[in-house]
C-alpha cells in the first residue's frame, strides 16, 4: 500500500523550487500534505537537519517526516512521481515529447543562473524594468525560443507545452512569476504561455498564501530595503 506523502517546502513567496513539485502534484491531483520551513526561522533551524538531507527544500517524503523515505532535489522528486503515479501524466505519454520535457527541465535545472540571479522569484512584489541586464534578457530570448519550438513540433494546441499539464509546465511556473514582478519584454507567443501557468488552478492557490507572507528574506529582496 503507497505510504501518505509530505512535501517539505520554503516560503511560498520566493521558494521557487518547492512551487515545481508542490504545483505538479496539486494539478495532476496526486494526494499530498506540506510542511513550511520559513527561511531564516526558528522552526528552520530547529528541523531542516531531520526534514532534509541536504538541508535544502522542497524535500518528498513517503511516510512520516524525518523517518520515512526521502526524496530530493526538484529533479529527483518529479522522478519519483512518475515512479509512484505513472498513471498521473507527469511526464508526456510520448517517447519523443518526453524526451524533450526531460530537456527542458535539465536545460533549466543546470542553466539560466542570469535570470534567476537577477530575477528572484517574488510574488508580492512588482520590480518593473528590474534585473534587465543583457546576460538576463539573452537567457529570456532563448527561453522563449525554446517554448516556441517545442509547441511548433508538438503541436500543441492546448495552453501548454505538450498539451496536457505536465512537469515541464510546472517547471516553468516560477519563471511565469518572475517575468510578473520584473516585466522584461517578451514575445507574443511567450506571454500568451505565461499567462496560462499564471492562470492554473496551483497557481492561484500558491500565489494567494504567497501574498499572505510577511517575512522579509534580504538574498531574495535585491530591491527592496528592509522593513
Amino acid at each position: 500500500m503507497p505510504q501518505p506523502l509530505t512535501l517539505v517546502i520554503g516560503n511560498k513567496n520566493y521558494s521557487s523550487w518547492s512551487l515545481r513539485p508542490w504545483a505538479l502534484m496539486t494539478e495532476l491531483g496526486i494526494p499530498f500534505s506540506e510542511r513550511m520551513l520559513k527561511f531564516d526561522s526558528e522552526d528552520w533551524e530547529a528541523n531542516i537537519d531531520a526534514l532534509s538531507p541536504a538541508r535544502l527544500v522542497p524535500v518528498l517524503w513517503e511516510g512520516e517526516p524525518g523517518e520515512g523515505f526521502a526524496t530530493f532535489d526538484t529533479v529527483a522528486i518529479v522522478e519519483r512521481l512518475n515512479d509512484l503515479h505513472p498513471d498521473r501524466g507527469v511526464w508526456p505519454a510520448d517517447d519523443r515529447a518526453r524526451a524533450r520535457a526531460r530537456s527542458l527541465v535539465a536545460n533549466f535545472h543546470s542553466g539560466y543562473a542570469a535570470l534567476r540571479s537577477a530575477m528572484p522569484m517574488n510574488i508580492r512584489s512588482h520590480h518593473p524594468g528590474k534585473g534587465h541586464e543583457p546576460d538576463v534578457l539573452a537567457d529570456i530570448e532563448r527561453l522563449a525560443a525554446l517554448w516556441r519550438d517545442t509547441r511548433g513540433e508538438f503541436g500543441t494546441r492546448s495552453p501548454y507545452l505538450f498539451g496536457n499539464f505536465s512537469a515541464a509546465d510546472a517547471y516553468f511556473l516560477p519563471v511565469a512569476s518572475r517575468f510578473a514582478t520584473y516585466d522584461p519584454p517578451l514575445p507574443a507567443e511567450a506571454e500568451e504561455y505565461c499567462r496560462a501557468l499564471l492562470d492554473t488552478k496551483a497557481m492561484r492557490e500558491w500565489s494567494r498564501a504567497a501574498r499572505l507572507e510577511t517575512e522579509f528574506v534580504p538574498m531574495d529582496e535585491p530591491y527592496a530595503d528592509p522593513p
